[in-house]
């Protein structure tokens, strides 16, 4: 890239070079935000392989202790959680890494059927516009699961067959083996 052309205050050579360099630095990034790598790198293609033999009441016992955690978009610690920060926190804690959005957890581990789900699966909804999963929480038994709510702006437990969640739901993902 030539630069000379630009010209932002008046002209010396330390404008120029930090000019210069601010440029390159602007293109490696753009060029890096432009790659096929996944956005994330630790997860193995299988969670259930994980080297944590993570016991599913321990996983749903952790998770409902983040109850009444505050909602923060992006976070993913007990100061403040989103849906799939939530549940990264939550599985992190057994030595499970996991994708970082909720689509993209929504394509590991293994399908499960509805009838089927066992406490500490995933569970998915679209509860947005757009992509298919917009939505991650944990299941914990008795027709219930624990996620990061946007509307109550905190963690809590809600029922799937609740109208909202029933009619929003979009499948089950077993992430822990045992």
């Amino acid at each position: 890239m030539v630069c000379d052309d630009l010209t932002i205050a008046p002209s010396n050579r330390k404008t120029r070079v930090s000019l210069r360099v601010l440029l390159a630095v602007a293109s490696i990034l753009l060029v890096a935000s432009c790659t096929s790598a996944p956005r994330y790198r630790s997860h193995p293609a299988d969670p259930s392989a994980s080297p944590g033999k993570a016991n599913r009441q321990d996983i749903v016992q952790y998770a409902k202790s983040f109850v009444g955690t505050p909602y923060r978009y992006g976070g993913a610690t007990r100061s403040g959680v989103d849906c799939s920060g939530f549940v990264i926190a939550v599985y992190r804690e057994f030595d499970i890494r996991l994708p970082r959005t909720s689509l993209d957890m929504s394509r590991v581990g293994k399908g499960v059927d509805k009838s089927n789900i066992r406490p500490a699966d995933l569970v998915f909804f679209k509860t947005s516009r757009g992509s298919s999963v917009s939505h991650v929480g944990i299941y914990i038994g008795g027709g219930k699961f624990v996620h990061a709510s946007t509307s109550a702006r905190r963690v809590r437990i809600d029922a799937l067959n609740d109208d909202y969640f029933r009619r929003r739901y979009r499948g089950a993902r077993r992430v822990v083996s045992s």
